[in-house]
């Protein structure tokens, strides 16, 4: 790989990392249309295997046969944990698709590159392969971690049973993106904050409405985004260009209706909700918009009672509440609050309501967990629900328990094979 079109070979490495960044960069707004669009910009496809041999350039070394140097003056500094890397190793493992490369040739060394974009990606595969002075043990693996977590390269290599996995992630190809020509650093300083800029992960809901277009997916992104109520909750002044509205209120309108069917996958529960309300909008729609006035006043009726605090995790420890919107918390209010006497009589003994909520959150460390624990615990989506329905039924002198609030209209897609 000492060229893109060039087979492996051993390359005197003469280059300096400083040789074409010594000065400092231009302004990207001084640069002119012309030298942009002066430079010239291929592909190529490499291996993973390929890639590996030729990181990292070391200049201080004239044996080295690297050609890719990953520290240029504008990339960061290493910024992946362990296991963001283990995963990504996971994903080369398991011929998952994955980002091109982003180079910039060197002027002065031709077939020497500057890494723009995949520098943590090139990390993880060094700290994995040729780690000094120790290879990268796998961690927080989501698929293989039964079979690989806590071992290192030469561990999976030399197992019969795992071996596999490397030549896999060796035989990946990785597409790569080379800048030639370009003139000066200010440029490559462009590209490289373009690249930044662009490289917003897209949201769960984001995919999850091009996976699963329909009446119910346009209805939710629809009345979400118009809904002042529900983007008061959520601290948005308009609607979210990252859809976490209309997840939101999917969300509720999915626990609602079948929370009986919730098994602790949350992007799986979510999806399968919509499918469903897709395929029998027409059937659910009435019950829809008044599912969501009743959302709409129980977030209303939070702010009554919370006012500033509404949807905020009360703290015992710190003995006030942090200042974010809190997904749990958001459910629990709404659970009950939608519910016209159970609004009146909380608006009624508001104190009570606000000192039954915070009393919870002070003495019960049960609860105080569910409101900070993971969605792939079922018991800690229903038992926070609960809980806060024995206090707030004692707050309110009145009988709450959560089976008397699903309204199970809307028919749960099956699971995918």
């Amino acid at each position: 790989m000492g060229t893109p079109e060039a087979g492996s070979s051993k390359i005197e490495i003469e280059i300096d990392p400083d040789d074409e960044f010594g000065e400092s960069y231009e302004e990207p707004g001084k640069l002119t249309a012309e030298q942009v669009q002066g430079s010239v910009i291929y592909t190529v496809d490499w291996t993973i295997g390929s890639v590996i041999d030729q990181i990292d350039a070391d200049p201080n070394a004239p044996d080295a046969q690297g050609v890719i140097f990953t520290s240029p003056p504008f990339q960061r500094r290493t910024a992946w944990n362990s296991d963001r890397q283990s995963l990504y190793i996971e994903s080369l493992m398991l011929g998952l698709p994955i980002p091109p490369l982003v180079l910039a040739e060197s002027l002065t060394n031709p077939s020497h590159f500057y890494v723009l974009d995949g520098k943590q990606r090139l990390t993880a595969l060094k700290a994995f392969v040729k780690g000094d002075p120790e290879k990268l043990k796998l961690s927080g693996l989501e698929l293989l971690d039964d079979r690989i977590s806590g071992k290192n390269f030469d561990e999976i290599r030399l197992s019969s049973d795992t071996r596999r996995l490397i030549q896999t992630m060796y035989a990946q190809p990785i597409r790569t993106i080379v800048v030639r020509n370009w003139r000066t650093p200010a440029l490559l300083h462009l590209i490289f904050s373009r690249l930044n800029k662009a490289s917003v992960p897209l949201a769960s809901h984001e995919l999850r409405q091009a996976l699963f277009p329909g009446q119910l997916t346009y209805f939710i992104n629809k009345e979400s985004a118009e809904s002042r109520p529900l983007l008061r909750a959520r601290r948005l002044k308009e609607a979210d260009t990252r859809l976490r509205d209309a997840e939101t209120l999917l969300r509720y309108i999915a626990f609602k209706t079948n929370i009986t069917k919730y098994g602790g996958d949350l992007r799986d529960f979510l999806d399968r909700v919509l499918r469903g309300g897709n395929d029998h909008y027409g059937e659910i729609e009435s019950n829809l918009r008044d599912l969501l006035q009743s959302l709409e006043s129980a977030i209303e009726t939070t702010f009554d009672i919370f006012g500033r605090t509404a949807f905020l995790r009360f703290d015992a420890g710190r003995d006030k509440y942090m200042p974010r919107f809190n997904v749990a918390v958001f459910d629990l209010m709404t659970w009950y609050f939608a519910d016209p006497q159970i609004r009146d009589l909380a608006k009624e003994n508001s104190n009570r309501v606000i000192e039954a909520f915070e009393n919870l959150c002070r003495n019960d460390e049960e609860f105080s967990s569910y409101l900070i624990s993971t969605t792939k615990r079922a018991d800690a989506v229903n038992g926070r629900i609960d809980l806060w329905g024995q206090a707030l039924g004692a707050a309110i002198g009145m009988r709450v328990a959560t089976s008397d609030y699903i309204l199970p209209f809307l028919p749960i897609a099956p699971r995918k094979a």
